[in-house]
């Protein structure tokens, strides 16, 4: 097996999700909002309600990590956060203005989508993206 940094996969892995993150970070500051920021946003617009846990989950984030990225967003204005009575869970909505922003992001979200196609191909963006779901894992 081969040493050093370029038969990583980690490295090769990171590299790859930094850069890829720079590009969407790009196409998406007209609408003022960050890649990871967009994704909270369009997992949370999927449903009525989601808790802190579900998108957690679904983002494969620490709550905390995520918890920091939330409350951003319902500066704001974009999440509504609240915890029903009688429950600890914390409930996650997104609101108009979240849904407007979300909307308005789309159009440049595929731009960046399309401008990762043609830099790797977009038979090659696909089996890469098809590859990493397919072999997503947690601890």
């Amino acid at each position: 097996m081969p040493d050093g940094p370029s038969a990583c996969y980690n490295l090769a892995a990171r590299r790859h999700a930094r850069a890829l993150t720079r590009l969407y970070d790009r196409h998406l500051a007209p609408a003022g909002l960050s890649s990871s920021q967009f994704s909270i946003l369009a997992v949370t617009a999927r449903g009525e309600a989601m808790t802190i846990a579900e998108l957690a989950h679904a983002m494969v984030m620490e709550r905390t990590t995520l918890m920091r990225a939330v409350s951003r967003l319902e500066a704001e204005g974009l999440i509504d956060r609240r915890q029903p009575e009688g429950t600890r869970s914390i409930v996650l909505t997104l609101t108009a203005a979240g849904r407007d922003r979300l909307t308005a992001a789309a159009p440049l979200w595929r731009a960046a989508q399309e401008a990762y196609e043609t830099q790797v191909g977009a038979q090659e963006a696909a089996r890469l993206r098809d590859n990493l779901q397919r072999h997503a894992f947690e601890e």
